[in-house]
C-alpha cells in the first residue's frame, strides 16, 4: 500500500464541503485506510498546498516561496541558474510571458559542461530581475467561474508561446491562468 500524506478537498459552499468530506472519509474507510488526527485540517480557509496559498476563491504563492524567490543570490553556475529556472518555473502559470522572459537564463545554461561558470550578461541580469518581481508582486489566480464566459489571450514570437485566460467581462482583473 502506497501512504498518502496529502489531501484537499475543496466546495464552494460550507454544506457541500461538508458532503464532499463526508463522501471522501466514508472512501478512505472503505479502502481501509487510517488518517492521523492530528494531521487533520477540516473547513479551513485559506490553506497552505504544495507552495501555494489555495483560498476560497483564489490561489497565490505562498510568502515564504516568494522570499525564498526575492533572496536568491545571483546565480554563478548553470547548476544554480537550474535551481533559479526550477524554483521560479514552478510558478511560471502566475507569470506572463515566462518563457519569454526566462529565456537568456535558459540560453546561458545550454551546452555540455553542466556545472560551468556561465558568462552572466546584462540581458541574464535583467531576466533574473524581471523574473524576481513579477513573483514579488504576490500575483493572485482566480478559480474559474463556469457560468461566465472566458477570452484567451494568446501571443506567439520565436522565443516562445504565451495565453492569459480571464473571465468576459474583461477587465475584471482576473486572471485564472498564465502560461
Amino acid at each position: 500500500m502506497c501512504p498518502i500524506s496529502t489531501t484537499l478537498q475543496s466546495s464552494v459552499m460550507f454544506q457541500e464541503h461538508m458532503k464532499h468530506l463526508e463522501t471522501v472519509l466514508q472512501r478512505i474507510q472503505q479502502v481501509g485506510w487510517t488518517i492521523k488526527q492530528s494531521k487533520c485540517k477540516l473547513a479551513q480557509s485559506p490553506v497552505q498546498y504544495l507552495g501555494h496559498i489555495v483560498g476560497q476563491d483564489c490561489r497565490r504563492p505562498s510568502e515564504l516561496k516568494i522570499q525564498a524567490v526575492k533572496n536568491f543570490p545571483t546565480p554563478p553556475t548553470k547548476t544554480d541558474i537550474g535551481a533559479c529556472l526550477g524554483l521560479a518555473g514552478y510558478y511560471s502559470h502566475y507569470i506572463p510571458m515566462f518563457s519569454t522572459i526566462a529565456m537568456p537564463l535558459t540560453d546561458a545554461i545550454k551546452g555540455k559542461c553542466r556545472k560551468g561558470v556561465v558568462h552572466w550578461t546584462e540581458d541574464c541580469e535583467n531576466a533574473f530581475n524581471s523574473l524576481k518581481q513579477a513573483l514579488a508582486s504576490k500575483p493572485v489566480l482566480h478559480s474559474p467561474d463556469y457560468n461566465l464566459q472566458f477570452i484567451s489571450q494568446t501571443d506567439a514570437s520565436d522565443n516562445g508561446i504565451g495565453v492569459v485566460l480571464t473571465p468576459i467581462p474583461f477587465g475584471c482583473g482576473k486572471k485564472i491562468l498564465c502560461k
